[in-house]
């Protein structure tokens, strides 16, 4: 049986389905291998049709050595290409993760859905600690409960929301829910 405190303190989702000894990185990229399409070629697979070719040529039928060099460098290129994409990827999830952890002993703001009531709850607190789960970066609140980062709605504390009551001076299409701009700080900084 589960300890599900344990669980829910690192499963942000509240999934049923979470097991912490399953490495989820490797578990998707052994998928993701089983799901490659199999009529697309590898480097390897290239250099193994060319050097075939060149063993069952003939006198009449001879491999056309300028059509390989193209094609070598054609697969050379898209090899450099990928290893780039990766390589960006990686560069990507480390800008994250330092992200995530300069929000360590933040105060932050996050938005959680709640179900029932069908609104937006706001959720305030000191990050603690952050970690990935399923590839993705999550934060640790002093509440004890994990969010993900895209969950954060603020660095900080959200002002309070206006009044419901309409202005009866306010136009409609004026950006009604910005917030207020001091206006006579602006004008003494210019002045």
């Amino acid at each position: 049986m589960t300890d599900l405190g344990v669980k829910n303190t690192y499963d942000p989702s509240g999934r049923t389905d979470f097991d912490p000894t399953v490495n989820r990185a490797e578990e998707q990229e052994r998928l993701e291998q089983e799901q490659k399409d199999k009529s697309t070629l590898s480097f390897t697979d290239m250099l193994g049709l060319m050097v075939a070719q060149f063993q069952n040529q003939t006198i009449d039928n001879q491999a056309s050595t300028s059509d390989m060099m193209n094609q070598l460098v054609q697969m050379s290129t898209m090899q450099a290409m990928n290893d780039m994409v990766s390589q960006i990827k990686e560069l990507t999830l480390a800008n994250v993760m330092g992200y995530a952890a300069s929000l360590v002993g933040q105060t932050v703001t996050v938005g959680v859905y709640n179900e029932e009531t069908k609104e937006l709850e706001e959720v305030v607190g000191v990050v603690k600690g952050t970690g990935t789960y399923d590839g993705q970066q999550v934060i640790y609140l002093d509440n004890g409960k994990g969010y993900f980062l895209s969950e954060i709605m603020a660095v900080g504390t959200l002002p309070p929301k206006p009044e419901e009551t309409p202005d009866p001076d306010e136009g409609e299409g004026d950006g009604g829910d910005m917030p207020p701009v001091d206006t006579e700080n602006k004008e003494e900084e210019q002045g």
